[in-house]
């Protein structure tokens, strides 16, 4: 059988097992050994399985999945994720659909802290639910809000789904976090205007809340102002070249930390949670990362990767027509199956041939990472979907509603990845300013 032939037999037998519900990790390792030993032979297999899974994990890259994990689960501790979002309640939301715009810039507030889109929208939930119902804002804009500002949290770095980028492609991941900045920032400019425009054709789905003067919100400042302390010390060193994101991670973590300190929240109980769920959701993202390389390398040698090259440079398309075709297979994909498992099954196949048309891969994370994001609020299987419908339940709101209020969410992100594929300085502005 033809290398090409055993490519072919092993995606289908990745499909087989996906479907039938086995993990990720476990389904992209049987596929990629396999493969491997179909091709090559079981010594080589052997030898392929001694210097992969070491040459995944020693990367320098990969330590910062605990380092981030950390600095998120202190900033959570230290009370720096509810003091940003009671800062940006303040400040907008005495507009009319201000709650829904202030859980918008909370979710902001938060990414800059936080690497974890599920938990960015869970810590939403249960920061702004309680208000935008007291304030009868319509359901489907309170969920919607909900799950879509959870996607912010890999827009504005530290970005989890930017670091998995950066180890498979091998890129900078400096450049990746500098490049996400404005396009984080117009995001959620454009959730905001969003949720003004609904709420102007239809006043009653965001009431305005209470009144706030100028003396208050100058006061909020102080609420917001460690958050933004720490995001400009961690972006400011690595758009300086001062330090490396890894680096950068650590000063982060060791500010959330500090600050704790100062607000007495840091205890042996809180250590030893922030610990125990960091390294759980680390070891869980290296045993997968080492089987997507796994399964990279099967894809490699069985020369599908480079037949996909050959085939789309023989169309003569042009760079941003093929943009175009990547970003409209993700938006399919994306309905049908998980964030992690659609960029880990992907991009061994999509990276060489962005090399092949001279696509920059910068410029590529930032649109992959929209999809990424996208296809954890498009029905039905977005996951910050589910998230936020399982903590909305007891008070009797639907999965339907949760659906129906994602989908005007999606159609922005829709536009805005458009805007980021016609405008490409928009992502790409800024590292090139990096020294």
């Amino acid at each position: 059988m033809s290398p090409e032939l055993v490519g072919v037999a092993g995606l289908i037998l990745m499909l087989v097992l996906m479907f039938l519900g086995v993990h990720i990790a476990v389904t992209l390792s049987v596929v990629g050994i396999l493969g491997y030993v179909m091709i090559h032979g079981v010594d080589k297999a052997f030898n392929m399985l001694g210097m992969v899974p070491f040459s995944a994990i020693s990367s320098y890259t990969m330590a910062l999945f605990p380092v981030y994990l950390i600095l998120g689960e202190l900033a959570e501790i230290s009370g720096m994720m509810r003091d940003s979002f009671r800062a940006a309640n303040i400040w907008v939301g005495n507009f009319r659909g201000g709650l829904a715009m202030a859980t918008c810039v909370g979710g902001g507030f938060l990414a800059a802290v936080s690497g974890s889109s599920t938990a960015c929208s869970a810590i939403l939930t249960k920061l702004a639910l309680p208000g935008l119902l007291e304030y009868k804002y319509n359901p489907k804009l309170a969920t919607g809000t909900l799950s879509a500002a959870g996607t912010l949290s890999n827009l504005i770095p530290p970005s989890i789904g930017l670091v998995i980028y950066a180890i498979m492609s091998e890129t900078s991941l400096g450049k990746l976090y500098v490049a996400v900045f404005i396009p984080g920032v117009l995001l959620t400019l454009m959730f905001m205007i969003q949720i003004y425009i609904q709420c102007r054709l239809n006043p009653s789905y965001g009431p305005p809340a209470g009144k706030t003067d100028w003396k208050e919100k100058l006061v909020a400042i102080k609420y917001a102002a460690p958050t933004a302390i720490l995001f400009i010390i961690v972006m400011g060193g690595i758009m300086l070249g001062v330090y490396t994101a890894n680096e950068a991670g650590v000063i982060g973590a060791v500010g959330a930390f500090l600050y704790g300190l100062y607000r007495k929240a840091i205890n042996k109980q809180n250590m030893v949670k922030v610990f125990k769920t960091s390294l759980s959701i680390a070891g869980m993202i290296f045993a997968v990362i080492v089987s997507a390389e796994i399964f990279s390398v099967f894809v490699v040698i069985s020369g599908l990767s480079q037949a996909l090259a050959k085939w789309v440079s023989g169309l003569n398309m042009s760079p941003t027509s093929v943009i175009i075709c990547v970003m409209l297979v993700y938006f399919i994909v994306g309905t049908a199956m998980d964030t992690l498992t659609m960029i880990l099954v992907t991009l061994p196949f999509f990276i060489p041939l962005m090399n092949q048309m001279g696509i920059d891969l910068i410029w590529f994370g930032i649109l992959v990472v929209v999809q990424m994001e996208l296809s954890q609020i498009t029905p039905p299987v977005g996951l910050n979907l589910f998230v936020v419908a399982g903590m909305v339940k007891e008070k009797n709101i639907s999965m339907n509603t949760v659906f129906s209020g994602a989908w005007p969410f999606c159609y922005t992100m829709i536009i805005f990845n458009a805007l980021l594929i016609a405008f490409p300085q928009i992502a790409m502005f800024l590292p090139s300013l990096m020294k």
